[in-house]
């Protein structure tokens, strides 16, 4: 066995905790990278629906892209799909297969939560984006079919606040992760 000199133990000593702190820096790494696919597109794992990879970063700009508009409610004007009501018990998180009561969508804006209502004409294929939509913020997000007459074919409302997409299209998407990024938490009863 070869002796062993003070510069080699000292060497060795370093590597320990350098390679703890390589291993810790790589987990964090991974677990970004997961969080962001999972923000940014890809599959979800409990839908199988592959969402497209985020193409519009501004929110204006993706409103255009996705031929949609945005709409701010003035005091007294009634929007639709509704995006003001009085307080109350609101409609929890989640996907519905039949729309909860106006009463308690406009409750659950009112708290920060925002609701994607979508239309009739939805095809299954967007429905299931629509479910790993809300999957990727389950305690902001509500969706719902519309059962209010809004004339677009996919709308999320937050608290006075409505973007509206007459199609639903995968550069609507974009809009829809920005509009819902920049309003969830943003009720007065929060």
């Amino acid at each position: 066995m070869a002796p062993v000199d003070k510069h080699t133990r000292r060497g060795q000593a370093r590597v320990g905790p350098i390679a703890r702190y390589a291993i810790i820096c790589i987990a964090i790494g991974a677990a970004v990278a997961g969080l962001m696919v999972a923000m940014l597109g890809g599959t979800d794992s409990d839908t199988d629906a592959t969402l497209p990879p985020v193409r519009e970063t501004q929110l204006v700009k993706a409103v255009e892209a996705g031929g949609c508009e945005l709409r701010r409610a003035r005091a007294g004007e009634q929007l639709s799909p509704p995006v003001d009501g009085p307080p109350g018990a609101p409609a929890l998180p989640r996907f519905y297969e039949d729309a909860p009561p106006v009463e308690q969508l406009t409750a659950a804006l009112r708290r920060g939560v925002t609701v994607i209502f979508y239309g009739d004409e939805v095809a299954e294929e967007r429905l299931e984006q629509l479910r790993a939509l809300q999957a990727q913020a389950p305690t902001g997000t509500i969706v719902v079919p519309d059962a209010t007459g809004m004339r677009y074919e996919v709308a999320v409302a937050a608290y006075r606040r409505l973007l509206g997409c007459e199609r639903f299209t995968d550069a609507s998407i974009d809009a829809i992760r920005l509009f819902r990024g920049r309003y969830v938490g943003t009720g007065p009863d929060r």
